[in-house]
């Protein structure tokens, strides 16, 4: 019985404990690195995670609508993000991942302003 005890016991413990909820974003993303280079139209500062949206303009004129997943807010500002680091019409270039199940979706793992500037966002190439 005593056995019994000490497993109940165990099995409680374990259960108690806080399990990591993060997941890998090697289920929903090339691990190729792209760019796409097009105008902010929103910028979303949620959690989980927020999202970047923007427009692509090709050469013959045609508009892709782009919604890419960014980082958790709390890492960003870490990094010196706020709300307003993308505003509706600022023209950049996004580094990230496509999405694979998504045509116009993708990861984002850095912004390049207009002035040069990069702003990272998450892990870097070689990481994830």
């Amino acid at each position: 019985m005593k056995f019994a005890n000490w497993m109940a016991a165990a099995f409680l413990a374990l259960a108690a404990m806080p399990i990591s909820a993060h997941h890998s974003a090697a289920a929903e993303y090339f691990s190729q690195v792209k760019t796409w280079s097009g105008t902010i139209t929103r910028f979303s500062w949620m959690n989980p995670h927020t999202w970047v949206y923007f427009d692509v303009t090709d050469a013959n004129g045609q508009v892709t609508h782009m919604d890419c997943e960014g980082a958790a807010p709390s890492g960003l500002m870490r990094d010196g993000w706020t709300k307003e680091t993308l505003t509706p019409g600022l023209h950049v270039t996004i580094e990230g991942n496509s999405a694979k199940d998504k045509p116009n979706g993708c990861k984002v793992r850095a912004v390049i302003l207009p002035g040069g500037g990069r702003m990272t966002m998450g892990l870097q190439e070689g990481g994830r």
